[in-house]
């Protein structure tokens, strides 16, 4: 340093354990908490299967019981429009006039 630079003052620092003249006592550091193991959550049970597929996206589905036979099925999944519930519950039922695929079942 030479004669013709001022003094520079002392650099103080945050985490010094060292209280600065007339100033708060320094904070303490805080241990980190060990870290806790949960178990994960048992997985979800798998979908229902259904005995239709919807033509637009594939999804399997059965249709609504409640429904009254003039109303609309619908997909659950995009939605569409696949035809009347009256044609889901005639026996054979009416594929030409649906936009679902009745699956056959298994055994």
């Amino acid at each position: 340093m030479s004669e013709s630079e001022p003094p520079r003052r002392k650099i103080l620092s945050l985490k010094s354990g060292v209280a600065a003249p007339g100033g708060p006592p320094p904070l303490e550091r805080l241990q980190k908490a060990a870290k806790v193991v949960t178990p994960e959550p048992a997985p979800p049970p798998p979908p229902a299967v259904g005995d239709w597929k919807c033509k637009p996206c594939g999804t399997r589905f059965d249709p609504p019981v409640e429904l009254a036979d003039s109303d609309h099925v619908r997909c659950p999944s995009c939605n569409a429009r696949l035809g009347l519930a009256s044609d889901f519950r005639a026996d054979p039922p009416n594929v030409a006039k649906l936009r679902a695929r009745h699956l056959k079942k298994a055994g």
